[in-house]
């Protein structure tokens, strides 16, 4: 079982999003190998024992993920599981304001400026401290811990930008996920393609300033010559890096995006789990 819960926990004061999605999570923190976890019971008692974990952007465990993993648990009735592989120290998604949300758009000078002040002051400080290095073993940790606690025989990861790169790690020589989707992944290289070892599918944004699309065609390629591994590519109309994750709740183009991404979540579970 896992050891204990806690429903203050990352609480309210946590919740604040630049772009926040609409609704109330409905799950609970709970521990699981001394992280803490976002949890979201699914409601189909024969899926019990198939899992979904979510491994999140930079911008942690706020509101966003919470609702996406409720949305998920009611699309494929299953458990959904978020970890705060962070231990409380996200980077802020204010960080975003200023980015841009539809493909085409550009940065201000200003917000140019201000990013690469961020850059140096923050944001760099924050990927040091959260390397692969640091990072990989607590997301083996809490793979390796969920199994056997919470009874999960066969797990789909899930991986945003940031995470992206995780759940690849976990669906290949790691041998943590059984399927994977990754979500507007940052941070890999072919070699991750190359080394894949479960069925994988990944929603891309039509323009993506860490993923070209030179690059997804040359995944698609490597993905291609594996026969024996199912894979599938979901391609979004009007959207930029972020879209599943951060989604501007005012743009219906980016909403229906959203809802396709989740859609391809709780279906690659259902046929592959």
């Amino acid at each position: 079982m896992a050891n204990g819960t806690n429903k203050d926990k990352l609480g309210d004061c946590c919740l604040a999003e630049y772009h926040p999605l609409p609704g109330t999570p409905r799950g609970q923190i709970i521990k699981i190998a001394d992280i803490d976890t976002y949890f979201i019971e699914g409601d189909d008692q024969t899926s019990k024992g198939k899992v979904i974990v979510l491994l999140t952007d930079v911008f942690g465990l706020v509101k966003n993920p919470r609702i996406i993993a409720d949305e998920v648990s009611e699309k494929s009735g299953m458990d959904v599981y978020v970890p705060d592989l962070f231990n409380g120290d996200a980077l802020p998604s204010s960080h975003l304001k200023g980015s841009p949300e539809v493909p085409g758009e550009k940065k201000s000078f200003g917000a140019k400026l201000n990013f690469v002040g961020k850059v140096f002051t923050d944001i760099g400080p924050w990927m040091i401290r959260h390397r692969q290095g640091v990072t990989l073993p607590i997301v083996e940790r809490f793979f390796k811990t969920l199994r056997p606690e919470r009874n999960a025989t066969r797990i789909q990861a899930v991986g945003y930008c940031f995470g992206g790169l995780y759940a690849m790690l976990a669906g290949g020589s790691l041998h943590l996920a059984d399927t994977i989707v990754g979500c507007h992944v940052s941070l890999v290289n072919k070699s991750h393609f190359e080394q894949l070892q479960v069925p994988a599918a990944f929603a891309f944004a039509q323009e993506d300033e860490y993923f070209s699309d030179s690059f997804r065609t040359e995944v698609q390629h490597i993905l291609s010559r594996k026969s024996d591994i199912p894979s599938k590519f979901l391609l979004t109309n009007g959207t930029v890096h972020g879209f599943a994750s951060r989604p501007n709740p005012d743009n219906p183009t980016i909403m229906a995006a959203f809802k396709q991404a989740n859609d391809l979540i709780a279906e690659w579970a259902k046929t592959h789990l």
